[in-house]
């Protein structure tokens, strides 16, 4: 078996903690513009906003426009929904309620239990480290930025930027060739059972599922032919592992 070189990491709620959920952060987001928006107008708004993002999360890289662009033009219909803001603001509006979402979005983060000294101890050992997650770029990189941490690991890879999302193998072959690794020599740690354990796994790389809230494993893997190949409930345990 090659010896393990390169560890990488799921961010949100694996590395991080989002104190927020996406639904908590974008409700403060439309207070902040509800003089704009009216203060009963969240049904049309945020319906428009939920088919939106659907269909911009499944097509994301099969139009001309950035996904940030892209979320913007989301924000605009939904305030076209409430009908409340004339055409002439509602894209300035829209940009607006991007760079406020980004703002939340960035300050709604820690870190998750021991996980920055893991980073550090895996950094001393001497494994190459990175971070592979699905998201708007902009978005993912304001959270890591906040954190401070791009200084911690190797690389960062965000789907964006293979274009394609996990568990597909592009963004994962993206994050190895970023470190110089093979998938053999290397291990993708989140709490996605599809997205991080079954996609690495799928391309050769070991597969850890982060269960920091006990959910049971083989409920979580009923519907995937994968198994991880580690579970760990404390970030630490991920140590152990590595001797």
């Amino acid at each position: 078996m090659p010896k393990l070189k390169a560890i990488f990491f799921d961010l949100d709620e694996t590395l991080i903690e989002n104190r927020l959920s996406v639904t908590e952060v974008f409700g403060r987001m439309y207070t902040d513009f509800e003089n704009e928006l009216g203060p009963n107008n969240q049904k049309p708004f945020f319906g428009t906003l939920r088919e939106c993002a659907k269909t911009v999360w499944s097509q994301m890289f099969e139009v001309d426009l950035t996904p940030e662009q892209q979320l913007i033009q989301c924000f605009e219909q939904s305030i076209n929904a409430t009908g409340t803001v004339s055409k002439a603001r509602q894209f300035s509006l829209a940009q607006d309620m991007f760079d406020q979402f980004l703002s939340l979005s960035s300050n709604n983060v820690r870190f998750q239990d021991q996980a920055e000294h893991v980073l550090d101890d895996l950094r001393a050992i001497g494994y190459k480290t990175g971070i592979i997650t699905n998201g708007i770029e902009k978005i993912q990189l304001g959270k890591i930025a906040k954190l401070s941490l791009a200084d911690k690991v190797d690389t960062v890879t965000v789907s964006a930027q293979a274009r394609a999302h996990k568990p597909l193998s592009p963004v994962f072959e993206l994050a190895l060739s970023r470190t110089g690794s093979i998938a053999a020599e290397s291990m993708m740690i989140g709490d996605h059972p599809t997205n991080d354990v079954a996609g690495s796994i799928r391309i050769g790389m070991k597969g850890v599922y982060y269960n920091p809230k006990q959910h049971d494993v083989e409920h979580a893997f009923s519907e995937l032919s994968e198994r991880p190949s580690h579970v760990i409930e404390e970030m630490p345990k991920l140590l152990s592992l590595l001797w």
